[in-house]
């Protein structure tokens, strides 16, 4: 998202693959969700604000779509589902996946990255000339900053929530296509059906994004969780969180998954 974020893929990872493979074959009674930030962009190399301008991914971030694409096809689970920010970035990552794996993806707009406003298409050093402080107050507030015409994390989180608890509940069963550079997405309109035991669905979305819902999803103080770290994604990043529908409950399964990248 900024330049305050660490170099694509290095963030800290939570449990090792090794580790949680077993529990694709095994939730009886939940919905795994793979949440994926997406490819890397020319501006995510240069660190300057994308927020919601539309940057499309950079040859290598299609390259890192298509490796998480493949491993993706690789899971022993059934993709009932792919959801993604309508932004250019995240639509064309799930364009990749969706191509891979057979499913066309739906787009929600809720699902965007934070706006930044006006830092948008900025470094952070040119936000510090033009905002002397702005950024250290951000980060010091960041359960109630705005930024300036743009929006607060605790904004983002609430929308980013809704669009996943809307995802986890039901499946979409779109009547209506639009078109995206040539490319086919279904809009979140039409019959609706509620998901099955064993499915798993794909969330595409943005870092902040992606970090304000686990944040929710799990109850942690923002402040706290965001200076930690912990909840950032490199480019095409996974999470997997499992949804206990009987209990509401959410299992962090892996945190920033990237073995796919280094798949020959």
């Amino acid at each position: 998202m900024t330049t305050t974020e660490p170099p694509a893929n290095s963030a800290e990872s939570g449990p090792q693959p090794g580790h949680w493979h077993a529990s694709e074959r095994t939730a009886p009674g939940c919905t795994l969700v793979y949440l994926v930030r997406h490819g890397e962009t020319p501006w995510n190399v240069e660190r300057r604000f994308q927020g919601q301008l539309n940057v499309e991914l950079s040859p290598a971030g299609q390259a890192q779509a298509r490796a998480l694409a493949g491993w993706l096809a690789k899971r022993p689970v059934s993709f009932s589902a792919i959801y993604s920010s309508d932004l250019r970035r995240a639509a064309e990552t799930a364009a990749i996946i969706g191509e891979r794996i057979g499913i066309t993806p739906r787009l929600d707009p809720r699902l965007r990255e934070i706006n930044v406003g006006e830092w948008s298409g900025m470094l952070a050093a040119e936000v510090e000339q033009k905002y002397p402080g702005a950024l250290v107050e951000w980060h010091e507030r960041i359960d109630r900053y705005p930024i300036p015409g743009g929006e607060s994390i605790p904004a983002v989180q609430k929308r980013v929530l809704a669009a996943y608890r809307e995802a986890v509940d039901v499946a979409y069963r779109a009547a209506s296509h639009v078109r995206f550079d040539g490319m086919h997405f279904r809009r979140d309109i039409g019959h609706r059906h509620p998901l099955q035991d064993g499915e798993a669905i794909v969330i595409v979305s943005h870092g902040a994004a992606l970090s304000a819902l686990l944040v929710a999803l799990h109850d942690w103080d923002l402040i706290e969780t965001w200076h930690s770290r912990k909840t950032r994604m490199g480019n095409t990043g996974v999470s997997v969180v499992s949804f206990d529908r009987a209990s509401s409950s959410h299992d962090l399964l892996a945190m920033n998954l990237s073995e796919h990248l280094a798949e020959p």
